[in-house]
C-alpha cells in the first residue's frame, strides 16, 4: 500500500507545480460553483433583458458541464503518464516491486476515484439535476470515462507537447450531450459512438418517463464504455514496449 501512497503524494505535487495540472484539479470544482451560483444569476438576466428562459435547459447543461469532469480528470493523469514516460519513470516502475501491472492499475484507479467523487458532488451541489436511480449509472460511466481519457493522451501523444494538444481535440467528445439532446431521432446513432453521448442520454430517457429504455441505455452505455477501456489498455502496453 506504501507504493501507491508514495505515487500518490507525488501526483498532487506535481499536480500543484504545473499550472496546467492544477487547473485540471481545480476545473471541476470550478464548474460547480459557476453552476450553483452562476446559472440562476445568468437565468435570470437572460429573462429580463430577453424574455428567454434558461430553466427548461438546465438538465443539459448539467449533462453538458458534468461530462467535463472525466475529460479534466484524465487529461491531469494522462499528462502525468507522460511527464513519466519522457522522465523513463515507467520503465523504473516496472523493475520495482511495484511492477508495470500495478502501475497501470493506479493509473486507471486513481482517475476512477478522483471522477467519482467529483461528479457526485457536482450532481448533488450543483441544483442542475435531480439524483436518482439513474445517477448511479451516469457516475459509473462518467467515472470510466475519466481513465479512457488518461490512455487516450498517453497511448496517442508522443510528449506532454502532444498531449496538451490532444486533449484539445479531444475535447471534441464534449459533442455527446449535444447529439443526445438535439440530434432527432435515429440519426443519434451518429453520434452513438461518443462515451459522453451515453451518460447524457440516461437522464434523459428517466426525464421522459421511459425507465426501460433507461436502463436498456444504461447497460448498452457500460459494455461501450468497458470494450473501450480494453482497447485502449491494449494499445497503451503496445505503445509502451
Amino acid at each position: 500500500m506504501y507504493k501507491y501512497k508514495f505515487l500518490m503524494i507525488n501526483d498532487l505535487r506535481h499536480s500543484w507545480k504545473d499550472p496546467v495540472l492544477t487547473a485540471a484539479l481545480m476545473g471541476p470544482l470550478v464548474l460547480l460553483m459557476l453552476s450553483r451560483f452562476g446559472y440562476p444569476v445568468a437565468d435570470n438576466w437572460f429573462d429580463v433583458n430577453h424574455s428567454f428562459q434558461l430553466d427548461p435547459y438546465r438538465g443539459f447543461a448539467a449533462s453538458l458541464l458534468v461530462v467535463t469532469i472525466p475529460m479534466l480528470t484524465g487529461m491531469l493523469t494522462g499528462l502525468l503518464m507522460l511527464d513519466e514516460r519522457d522522465e523513463n519513470m515507467i520503465a523504473y516502475y516496472a523493475v520495482t516491486p511495484l511492477t508495470s501491472k500495478g502501475y497501470l492499475l493506479y493509473r486507471l484507479a486513481f482517475p476512477i476515484l478522483l471522477c467519482t467523487v467529483l461528479s457526485i458532488a457536482y450532481l448533488t451541489l450543483s441544483n442542475l439535476s435531480e439524483v436518482g436511480v439513474d445517477s448511479l449509472f451516469v457516475i459509473l460511466l462518467l467515472a470510466l470515462e475519466a481513465p479512457l481519457f488518461s490512455l487516450f493522451l498517453a497511448a496517442f501523444s508522443a510528449n506532454k507537447v502532444e498531449g496538451l494538444a490532444l486533449s484539445k481535440i479531444g475535447g471534441l467528445f464534449i459533442a455527446g450531450p449535444v447529439v443526445a439532446t438535439f440530434v432527432p431521432g435515429v440519426w443519434q446513432v451518429l453520434g452513438a459512438w461518443l462515451p459522453t453521448y451515453w451518460p447524457a442520454k440516461v437522464p434523459l430517457l428517466m426525464a421522459n418517463n421511459e425507465p426501460f429504455l433507461a436502463l436498456v441505455f444504461s447497460w448498452v452505455g457500460l459494455f461501450l464504455h468497458i470494450v473501450y477501456l480494453y482497447f485502449m489498455v491494449a494499445v497503451f502496453n503496445n505503445r509502451k514496449s
